[in-house]
């Protein structure tokens, strides 16, 4: 069972333990396990402009999710996610989470659009985006050469 425990200042200690998996793990993945602007996420989540929430499945956190904004007046969002916890990997729960929480926040957040960035290596993760309605979009290589995707949902 999927759930999404919104992260806090009360909660947020539990995510150091993402630090310890990503340097030897998720690295391979993505670039950051954080949303753009997390040192002042209190008072973007008060503001309207994050959301962002540990995925819980079966009663353990298994990684987070977060949809960032940079100002009220936009109309479309960044996505985040990971999964920390490899045997729910490849699982279709990345999916299920990414479908259920724009769901849950794209009216209060005003969205009609959300992209992500992914490593073109990530084929995984590229599935996933698609069978979530995601196009890609541009290319463009980052400071240590990796190539990466901008994959944009409409909604």
């Amino acid at each position: 069972m999927l759930d999404f425990v919104d992260i806090t200042k009360d909660n947020i200690h539990l995510y150091c333990r993402f630090n310890r998996i990503f340097s030897d793990d998720l690295s391979n993945f993505q670039d950051s396990l954080y949303p753009k602007n997390s040192d002042f996420f209190v008072p973007l989540i008060e503001e309207g402009l994050l959301r962002w929430s540990y995925l819980f499945y079966d009663g353990k956190i298994i990684g987070a999710i977060w949809i960032e904004k940079e100002h009220h007046s936009l109309t479309f969002a960044t996505l985040g996610i990971f999964i920390s916890e490899k045997d729910k990997r490849s699982c279709g729960i990345g999916e299920q989470a990414i479908k259920k929480y724009i769901s849950l926040h794209k009216k209060e957040m005003k969205l009609k659009e959300i992209n992500i960035e992914v490593k073109k290596e990530n084929i995984r993760a590229i599935r996933c985006y698609e069978k979530c309605n995601f196009l890609v979009g541009q290319k463009y290589e980052d400071c240590h050469g990796t190539t990466i995707i901008n994959m944009v949902k409409s909604l």
